[in-house]
Order: C-alpha cells, then sequence, then structure tokens
C-alpha cells in the first residue's frame, strides 16, 4: 500500500486519534522543557523546528516565544545567585493582541504578556526588558522612586544584551533606552553612574541591597517622603568609594555610611602580600563598634580561598551573622566575577560554617 492509498483510507476517528496523539507528544515536551530550566535551549530549537516543518502561525509565535523564554530564564539563573534572595523566578511569555496595560502586570505572576511584533529582535529586547521591570524589587516596588527602578531595570537589561545577543546592544539602546530617557529624564541622573558602580561589582553587590532594605525599613517612617534623597546620597558615597579604591591608604576614605535608616561598611579582600584575616577580622569588629550595622565583604575569586577564609573568621564573630552569600559579576578591581558576602550584627549561627562550604563548593565558584 502505498503512501496516497494510506491516507484515503483513514477514517475521521483515525484523524482525531492522530492529533490527539501528537497533542500528547508535543504536552510531553513542553512539561518536561519548564521542569528542567537547562533544557531551554533545547525546547527553543525543538519549537523553531516544528513551527519550520508545519508551516503555522500559532507555532512560530510559539517558537518566538520560546527563544525569548529561553534567554530570560538563562539570565535568571545566572542573576539568581548575584541580586537579593526571591527577586528572580523563571518566566514565560504570553502573547497579546491588543495594547499593553499596567494591570496586565500582576505582582508575585512571572508571566510576560507581549505584544508580538513582526521584528523577533524588538520581540527578545522587550521581553528581557519587560522582565526586568517587573521582577526587581517585589517587595519595595511601591516606595522606590520610579525612575530609580527604571534606570536599574533599564541597567540590568543593558548588561543582559550585551552578555546574551550583543550585536543587539545598539538596537536596545536606540528602541528602549533612548525612548525610556526622553519619556524620564531624570533616568539620567542614575544610568551612568549605575554602569560604572556595575563594572566594579558595587551595583548589584552592595547598592541595591542597600536599597532594598532602606526601602523596606521606611515602610512606615516619614523617610519614606525623602527615599530619593536617601537614595542619591548612598548612590554618591559608593560612587565615591569606588573612585577611590586605587587609593586605598587615603586616610580621608570613606569606609562607612551611616544613614537615617542603615549603615554599612565595605571591607575589600584579596590575598595580601603580608599577614592573614586578622586585619580584616580587626576592621569588621571596628566597624561594629562604631556604630555599623552591615558589613558587606567584597571579594576577588581569583583568592577565593583567601576569601572563604577571611568570611569564616569573620562569621565566627560573637556581634557577627551572616545574612547573605553573592556572587558578583565582577569584582572591585573590575575583573569578571566576585564573591560577596553581607554581614549583620546579631549572634553566632552554628549552620554558618555549613553554609560558607556550601557556597564555596559550588559549581560557580570553582
Amino acid at each position: 500500500m502505498n503512501w496516497i492509498d494510506f491516507f484515503k483510507n483513514l477514517t475521521i476517528k483515525d484523524i482525531l486519534a492522530f492529533i490527539g496523539a501528537a497533542a500528547l507528544v508535543l504536552g510531553f515536551f513542553e512539561t518536561l522543557f519548564r521542569v528542567v530550566p537547562q533544557l531551554g535551549k533545547l525546547r527553543s530549537k525543538f519549537w523553531n523546528f516544528i513551527a519550520r516543518k508545519w508551516r503555522h502561525k500559532r507555532l512560530e509565535k510559539k517558537a518566538i516565544a520560546s527563544d525569548i523564554e529561553t534567554t530570560v530564564n538563562e539570565v535568571v539563573l545566572e542573576l539568581q545567585s548575584e541580586l537579593p534572595s526571591g527577586w528572580l523566578n523563571r518566566a514565560s511569555i504570553e502573547w497579546v493582541d491588543r495594547d499593553i496595560r499596567d494591570s496586565d502586570f500582576i505582582d508575585g505572576e512571572m508571566i510576560l504578556r507581549m505584544r508580538p511584533l513582526e521584528d523577533q529582535d524588538t520581540n527578545l529586547i522587550n521581553g528581557v526588558y519587560f522582565f526586568f521591570s517587573k521582577a526587581l524589587f517585589p517587595e519595595t516596588k511601591e516606595i522606590i522612586p520610579a525612575s530609580v527602578r527604571k534606570a536599574t531595570a533599564l541597567q540590568i537589561s543593558r548588561r543582559t544584551i550585551n552578555n546574551k545577543k550583543s550585536f543587539l546592544k545598539q538596537k536596545f539602546e536606540t528602541s528602549i533606552l533612548e525612548p525610556s530617557i526622553k519619556e524620564d529624564p531624570s533616568i539620567l541622573e542614575y544610568i551612568e553612574r549605575f554602569d560604572g558602580l556595575d563594572r566594579k561589582g558595587f551595583f548589584t553587590g552592595g547598592f541595591l541591597r542597600e536599597i532594598h532594605e532602606i526601602a523596606t525599613r521606611s515602610r512606615f517612617r516619614e523617610l519614606r517622603n525623602k527615599m530619593e534623597e536617601e537614595i542619591k546620597s548612598v548612590l554618591a558615597h559608593i560612587v565615591d568609594f569606588v573612585s577611590n579604591i586605587p587609593k586605598r591608604n587615603n586616610p580621608d576614605w570613606r569606609w562607612s555610611r551611616k544613614g537615617p535608616a542603615t549603615s554599612y561598611a565595605f571591607l575589600l579582600v584579596a590575598q595580601p602580600y603580608h599577614g592573614g584575616v586578622g586585619r580584616y577580622v580587626n576592621k569588621a569588629k571596628k566597624h561594629f563598634q562604631e556604630g555599623v550595622d552591615r558589613i558587606y565583604i567584597m571579594g576577588a575569586k581569583q583568592e577565593k580561598n583567601f576569601v572563604k577564609k577571611v568570611i569564616s573568621a569573620v562569621a565566627g564573630l560573637p556581634e557577627s551573622r551572616l545574612a547573605e552569600l553573592f556572587e558578583l559579576n565582577r569584582d572591585y578591581r573590575g575583573e569578571l566575577s566576585g564573591i560577596g558576602a553581607l554581614f549583620v550584627k546579631g549572634g553566632y549561627d552554628k549552620n554558618v560554617e555549613e553554609e560558607v562550604e556550601t557556597f564555596f563548593e559550588s559549581e560557580k565558584t570553582t
């Protein structure tokens, strides 16, 4: 029997059975790809292959959405260990055939509702920017000024596009960054300085964490009305601090800042030519004694074993509690990858040694 006779003999029941089986197979693969994030690229290739073979408009949209989801979720996996815990969740794309309103973006729901465009590059750029616009500052959006939130989303989106799809950087700046600045010129007060901090690991490492903490503590205080002024003050201090890193022996260099909501200090850790962890432990003690309640250790990944010793030693102080360990996109010298830790005032945690071991044994810090 040839293929023509085969298809002629098919009944409606046979056709429906085939469609049902195909739907089950496609559904199985879609579920598998979603359950295992690492299969994102395979998922994207799968839907692109199906779309090319069947030439179906709905499947073509699915393939484009899958490609955007893959790029966004790759970034989510990378940034989850860099940004504060709980900020980023996996995303999915849902196409809508109408203008998108603010009400379409529901808090706590990582579904990007996008109006599809013919230009797939623009779809991708929009997907990345929409995601960060929605995901950052999940608990403090209503407190932090819109210009700060927009500038933050723009900075992380620009870095993401440059790292993942560098050929789209110019398009992102033309289609997203420039219109955003025209709509809100105050973004210019932040975007250049944000980029400078990001090149030394301080943007996601210290600045965003401080802003989030200040906003959290100021929710029901008068300081909430002066949030932008306080953010600018923190930004000015950290920018000045970073610009003076080559002059670390300058006695006038401000290692710490005490504000109306929080106070913080920085310790820059790399393998010293003399001595060991003692001088870092003594600096941490001194900061706590002087009233600082948050200490950031910014370490160079090339000397991660020494950074680990410093973090473990500071964690052992009776007045110190390890609040968070995190990755840095760059260390304080501007080299790729770094290690960060945040300590707060508090009692010793018996589980801290295991937490440090787990972090430093993870694949990302090897």
